[in-house]
């Protein structure tokens, strides 16, 4: 079997394994709810958040049997290599998407658009921080380590970087419609595969969602090319969570009738959208950096 039905078969067993996951994963979620006050809020999440993190704890089962079955036997096998200034790059990337995304809202807060809270939580701020870094790096392992350098095997680099942004727009896009479920059993998962396409018809919301997250992921996939490391993309990734959950819960909305200009969140809409085509031409004035520091001095 070639590469490209392996990674099609691959792509194909994480919509069936996240649906057959999502219901045992909501019915555990209901259990353990009630005897642990931290994981109250359980009990009031839809099993539709439920159903979206099944299909990327399904990816990630799969990913590793599909790399063996690949015969890939190294991160060079997926366009990686290591990076001795990971920690750097890292950074770098944490501060461009942060600062960036908070300068937005800074605008937005002078626009009447929101307005800060009357009581700030700034103790919930470190798990923020931690929950920005955990999805940032296994969001990245998966869509930029894995599935991209799976993709470039077969189709290519610039293949790879176009179907992967696109993948990761789709996935994080796919919301199905909360009234769809109205009780919860085995074939649950897969009743909802249909539905989540819903928001696709509807064009404002299209541009707003969509195509920002298609331009985030075109950004990851990019300078995760140019550097052959994930240390980049996950600064840039866990940045930008950091930034849209903080201001998310620092804030309160007050205009809601904005699209396309604005989404949901900080991430989406016409507004975003410039503010991360800002972004992007600041990390490759970085990469230009880097990459004539190296050449002046030799470092790697």
């Amino acid at each position: 079997m070639k590469e490209a039905a392996k990674i099609l078969a691959y792509l194909i067993g994480i919509v069936v394994l996240g649906s057959l996951l999502a219901p045992p994963l909501w019915w555990a979620g209901q259990a353990v709810a009630p005897h642990f006050p931290w994981l109250a809020f359980l009990e009031t999440t839809d099993f539709q958040r439920f159903f979206n993190r099944a299909i990327l704890i399904a990816a990630i089962l799969l990913l590793w049997p599909t790399i063996r079955w690949l015969r890939i036997g190294s991160l060079g096998g997926l366009g990686l290599e290591p990076n001795p200034r990971r920690f750097r790059d890292f950074g770098i990337g944490f501060a461009i998407a942060s600062l960036s995304l908070f300068a937005l809202g800074a605008v937005l807060l002078q626009a009447g658009t929101f307005r800060l809270k009357a009581e700030l939580p700034w103790d919930d701020l470190p798990g923020i921080l931690v929950t920005a870094l955990v999805v940032a790096t296994i969001e990245e392992s998966l869509f930029r380590g894995g599935i991209q350098g799976l993709v470039a095997r077969s189709a290519g680099p610039r293949v790879a970087l176009w179907f992967v942004a696109a993948l990761f727009s789709i996935v994080h896009f796919l919301k199905p419609r909360e009234e769809v479920i109205a009780e919860v059993g085995w074939g649950s998962g897969f009743a909802l595969v249909p539905h989540a396409f819903w928001q696709f018809g509807d064009p404002a919301r299209l541009i707003a969602g969509f195509t920002t997250l298609f331009a985030v992921g075109l950004i990851l996939g990019h300078v995760t090319l140019r550097t052959r490391s994930l240390a980049l993309a996950i600064g840039l990734h866990a940045g930008w969570v950091f930034a849209l959950k903080t201001f998310s819960r620092l804030t309160k909305r007050l205009d809601r009738d904005v699209l396309p200009w604005l989404g949901d969140n900080l991430l989406e809409g016409v507004g975003p959208l410039l503010v991360l085509a800002v972004t992007w031409v600041a990390v490759l004035l970085c990469l230009r950096h880097r990459s004539h520091e190296t050449l002046v001095h030799g470092r790697p």
